[in-house]
């Protein structure tokens, strides 16, 4: 069986290039970075090294529970430190008096101006302060060019990695009760559609469950899974708890803000 049955359709493009970085990390022996990575990406990556002889995949985020990470191949023997991931951290200073900004604002901010989505990891937003985690080579450009989030003033200023604290997961829980923990059945609760209205997004492959696409309705949902909907936003299921006097199941979700 060829290694390329084992991955959908849509992640074949990647899979190719990690295994071409691969090969030729192994071929010759000399360090490769990649731009961020999100954790499915990185679950091909770290697979795909079965493929390969003495070749070791190190992520890193820029703090320990990154999301997103960029990747460093490496002979077996090498060391990777973490100055050689290249990553900047950016502090995002804002009057949020009138509009507090979120994780989703800091990343529009950041594609309209023309970066990919490859060339920064996570954005951490809480009552402290926001920050971005990007790759070194855009850290000037963002600094100099992104003055706006939507019609917010803002700065970026770049901060030592010592004096950081990552802020804690912030999520705004919500309890539901559902019929099943179908996937079909969640989203529809969560976001208020009907089951034939999340259906369209679920087969047009916009459902993603712990970032790898799920598209068949029936596909059961568990304690701690991550789920996005695209152009909705994503929700971490947080327990399951009893069903209710009619049968339905208790679920605690947590919106991510």
């Amino acid at each position: 069986m060829s290694i390329y049955n084992h991955f959908r359709k849509e992640e074949l493009p990647f899979v190719e290039r990690a295994l071409e970085m691969l090969t030729l990390v192994e071929r010759k022996q000399a360090m490769r970075l990649t731009d961020f990575l999100d954790p499915r990406q990185l679950a091909i990556m770290q697979s795909l090294t079965s493929q390969v002889h003495d070749v070791a995949v190190m992520p890193y985020g820029g703090f320990e529970g990154a999301e997103r990470v960029r990747v460093i191949i490496h002979p077996a023997y090498f060391d990777p430190e973490p100055a050689d991931f290249h990553l900047t951290l950016l502090h995002i200073g804002a009057d949020q008096r009138f509009h507090r900004l979120e994780h989703r604002d800091v990343m529009g901010a950041l594609l309209n101006a023309g970066l990919k989505r490859e060339k920064f990891g996570d954005m951490l937003v809480d009552e402290r302060g926001c920050y971005a985690v990007v790759a070194d080579e855009v850290a000037d450009f963002i600094c100099s060019q992104v003055t706006h989030i939507h019609k917010t003033p803002v700065t970026f200023e770049k901060v030592e990695w010592e004096s950081f604290e990552p802020p804690d997961e912030q999520y705004q829980e919500k309890t539901i009760t559902v019929p099943s923990p179908r996937v079909d059945a969640v989203i529809g609760e969560v976001y208020h559609l009907s089951r034939a209205k999340a259906l369209i997004p679920i087969r047009g492959g916009k459902v993603k469950v712990n970032w790898k696409v799920v598209d068949d309705p029936s596909s059961l949902l568990e304690a701690g899974d991550m789920v996005s909907l695209a152009g909705w936003g994503r929700f971490k299921l947080l327990d399951v708890a009893g069903p209710t006097k009619s049968g339905r199941i208790r679920m605690n979700i947590g919106l991510v803000t």
